[in-house]
């Protein structure tokens, strides 16, 4: 599977559901992580992403957020039948890997290879602001994804 994430670059997440809505790394707590959210904010570097490929030759990468040096990883927090997407600062766990799969028209899904599900922009808000979360089902829109060099 080709490698569609930019290595080593910061991007953007753009969810295609919600015209205007970038992921970001909130300063909302789990504990001690951080909950993955949404918002229309273009130019805030709390939305800025890098992959990083820590297997040669695999597809799977980390999701770095620069402004936090913390990984997207799917928890085992709930909301409702769906996990919440947060980031912590621990490099090395599966949880953490992500792979990006080409739906199409410049699109992706972001799929968690350990759970098995995709991450996708959820109704669920904190504030103003949507809540990252994963799921089992593959045939949403919300599940889409386009990134953006920054």
């Amino acid at each position: 599977m080709p490698r569609i994430l930019p290595e080593n670059v910061n991007f953007r997440l753009f969810s295609v559901q919600h015209n205007g809505q970038f992921l970001f790394v909130s300063n909302d707590l789990a504990g001690r992580d951080h909950i993955v959210e949404a918002h229309p904010f273009r130019d805030e570097f709390r939305n800025e992403f890098r992959a990083e490929y820590p297997i040669a030759n695999s597809s799977r990468c980390r999701l770095l957020n620069p402004a936090t040096n913390t990984f997207l990883f799917v928890s085992n927090d709930m909301a409702g039948p769906d996990r919440i997407v947060e980031a912590h600062p621990d490099r090395d766990e599966d949880r953490n890997l992500f792979r990006a799969v080409d739906v199409g028209g410049g699109q992706f899904q972001l799929h968690h290879p350990s759970t098995g599900w995709n991450v996708f922009l959820s109704n669920d808000t904190k504030g103003n602001d949507f809540v990252i979360e994963a799921h089992d089902n593959s045939d949403e829109v919300r599940n889409n994804f386009t990134f953006q060099l920054v």
